[in-house]
């Protein structure tokens, strides 16, 4: 599969959740955690702040795949981002979203920034896809980057309080 992350990097890869897992597709920011079952960063295809991935580090498809103990990492880390994201961006609605039709399971956190809010009215799952498909027509300028970059670095330090 060939893809592009938002800075413009092409990736030629079969799986994106193995790439990032295994390190031969580094996600933009770096890791905001990584723990034994699961690994927590930035979208690298869509630039929005707060716009985090829950992955698996090990190639299952859905909750139902997971161990126990990979459950129980799993909940705890949707609650610290849930709440990191929040106190980083001051958001007020998060939308999250998984889908078995991934080849590699992946747990989405879909912030409503106040220029999503602003530019697509209010939060509706069935206005993700096109909101998403917006923000991957093109990589962002060096500008976009050091802000969402920032975004990333609040996250990252808000993690602890969450």
């Amino acid at each position: 599969m060939k893809t592009t992350d938002f800075l413009g990097r092409e990736w030629d890869i079969q799986c994106m959740g193995c790439a990032i897992a295994g390190g031969s597709m580094p996600v933009p920011g770096g890791f905001i955690q990584r723990t034994p079952h699961f690994c927590v960063h930035q979208d690298p295809l869509i630039p929005l702040p707060g716009c985090l991935v829950v992955a698996s580090l090990r190639h299952i498809r859905s909750i139902s795949d997971m161990q126990e103990p990979e459950y129980e990492e799993f909940a705890r880390l949707v609650r610290i981002a849930h709440s990191a994201i929040k106190e980083a961006t001051s958001i007020e609605h998060l939308t999250l979203v998984q889908e078995e039709s991934s080849t590699h399971f992946h747990l989405w956190f879909f912030p409503w920034t106040q220029e999503v809010f602003v530019r697509y009215g209010r939060p509706s799952l069935v206005k993700i896809r096109d909101i998403i498909a917006d923000m991957r027509e093109k990589p962002i300028n060096h500008a976009a980057w050091e802000e969402l970059e920032n975004s990333i670095d609040w996250i990252r330090h808000s993690w602890g309080s969450g």
